[in-house]
C-alpha cells in the first residue's frame, strides 16, 4: 500500500476512536440515573481533550491524504476515507440524540456544538474519499515531456 493509503487507514482508526470517546463521554454526562455524573466534572476541558486527541487529527490526516493524492487519486485510501466519514456521521447522529438527555448544566462551551460540527466534517471526509475513488481510474495522457512538444 502507498503512504496515502496508510494515512487514510490511520484517519479511519482515529474516526472510530473519536466516536467511541465522544459517545462514552456523553454517556458519562448522562449519568447512571439520567441525573448527571456523581462527580464534579468540567465538561468543556474534557471535550477539548477528546477533540485534540482524536477528532482533529482524523480531519488533518484526511486533508493530508487529499493533498497527496488529489491529482491521481487512490482507490484504497478513498474507500478508507469514505468509511471514516460514514462512521463519524453515524456516531455524531447518535451523539445528537444523546445530547438531548444531558442535563443543561453540563452543556457548556462546545459540548452542545461538537456533534453538529463533526457531523458536517464527516460528510466532508466522505466526500473527499469519494472524489479520490472517482479520479483513481484516470491516468495521465502524457508520460514523457517530449510528447508535449
Amino acid at each position: 500500500m502507498k503512504l496515502e493509503s496508510w494515512m487514510s487507514l490511520a484517519s479511519l482508526g482515529l474516526s472510530v476512536m473519536f466516536v467511541a470517546l465522544l459517545l462514552s463521554f456523553f454517556n458519562f454526562l448522562i449519568g447512571p440515573d439520567g441525573n448527571g455524573p456523581d462527580r464534579v466534572v468540567e465538561p468543556g476541558s474534557l471535550l477539548l481533550q477528546i477533540l485534540f486527541i482524536s477528532g482533529a487529527p482524523c480531519l488533518v490526516l484526511a486533508g493530508f491524504v487529499y493533498g497527496m493524492a488529489k491529482s491521481y487519486g487512490t482507490r484504497t485510501g478513498g474507500i478508507f476515507l469514505i468509511a471514516a466519514g460514514v462512521i463519524m456521521m453515524a456516531g455524531m447522529a447518535v451523539a445528537t440524540d444523546m445530547l438531548l438527555r444531558i442535563d443543561d448544566q453540563y452543556i457548556v462551551g462546545a459540548v452542545g456544538y461538537a456533534p453538529y460540527f463533526f457531523l458536517g466534517s464527516g460528510a466532508g471526509v466522505a466526500a473527499v474519499g469519494g472524489y479520490l475513488v472517482a479520479i483513481s481510474g484516470r491516468r495521465a495522457r502524457y508520460t514523457n515531456l517530449d510528447d508535449l512538444l
